[in-house]
């Protein structure tokens, strides 16, 4: 780490050891490379070396790589496949296990996942919680200097910031962390339109459009509906659609082009038609 930092600040070697780190150290080890890669990036720009130095786009392809372009990158199966579980190895317990313990024939997978993070307890949750969430504030630090400095050339990062998000949901609810249903008798004080029971002759506030703040949380509540019909009817579409669509919706306009048209000389077209510069800053000079 110390010859990359004072030496190399080879940017295809950093995006080797962000693989690697995960693999055998999961996300502890991920956000020390992400920590290493914000300090080069930000610190040392004009230093840093790569398998090419023609331009931006292919200075920092391996970080491309890393996330793919208009398809899943090589980081992208190896974080779903980062341990959920403090201590856990990988492959084991993963984001990948979570997603399918929410089918109703897994309920074996299910208990397990549970079982092992209340063993590990709220606090080792917390903390290996508080590991991700670091990785996914490292990436964007690293993501903020590359759109800063590369523009429109910066690599993509939808992939690897969605399945973060995505892992740090999942530890939440392994650990207990969810938000908690508000009481019936609490609900039917704040809910218009309750029976006697306490039963909402209606929809609830919770499901209320008018109940979302922001489009983060807009996003957070589709990925909800994603998970009760992966949970439900987990041979539909609807929950992969639904997850396809929030995931696209979080990326900026040109990954999503990329994404929806891969050939350069398409995406280039419906710039052009759309009076954008392909490539370009579009200001006009």
């Amino acid at each position: 780490m110390q010859i990359i930092y004072s030496e190399s600040k080879d940017i295809e070697i950093l995006a080797w050891l962000a693989e690697a780190s995960l693999r055998l150290r999961g996300f502890p080890g991920l956000r020390e490379i992400y920590e290493l890669c914000g300090d080069l990036f930000y610190n040392h720009w004009d230093s840093l070396r790569s398998i090419s130095d023609d331009n931006d786009e292919e200075k920092f392809a391996p970080f491309a790589g890393l996330n793919g372009i208009g398809t899943e990158g090589t980081l992208v199966q190896p974080l779903r496949l980062a341990p959920l579980i403090p201590g856990g190895k990988f492959g084991e317990h993963s984001l990948w296990d979570f997603q399918l313990a929410q089918r109703p024939n897994e309920s074996k997978r299910r208990e397990e996942l549970y079982r092992l993070a209340s063993e590990a307890g709220v606090a080792a949750m917390s903390s290996h919680l508080a590991e991700v969430n670091a990785c996914l504030s490292s990436f964007d630090a690293i993501m903020a200097v590359l759109s800063e400095r590369c523009g429109q050339s910066a690599p993509p990062s939808s992939n690897i910031r969605n399945t973060l998000i995505e892992a740090a949901a999942a530890i939440r609810t392994l650990g207990g962390r969810e938000q908690e249903p508000a009481p019936v008798e609490q609900a039917a004080a704040a809910v218009p339109g309750t029976n006697d029971n306490g039963q909402p002759a209606a929809r609830t506030a919770a499901t209320s459009p008018e109940g979302i703040s922001s489009r983060d949380e807009a996003f957070e509540t589709l990925l909800s509906v994603a998970r009760y019909f992966r949970r439900t009817e987990p041979h539909s579409p609807i929950s992969l659609s639904i997850e396809t669509l929030v995931r696209r919706g979080r990326m900026d306009f040109s990954e999503l082009l990329a994404e929806l048209l891969p050939e350069a000389q398409a995406r280039n077209a419906v710039l052009t038609a759309a009076g954008i510069k392909p490539g370009g800053d579009n200001n006009g000079k």
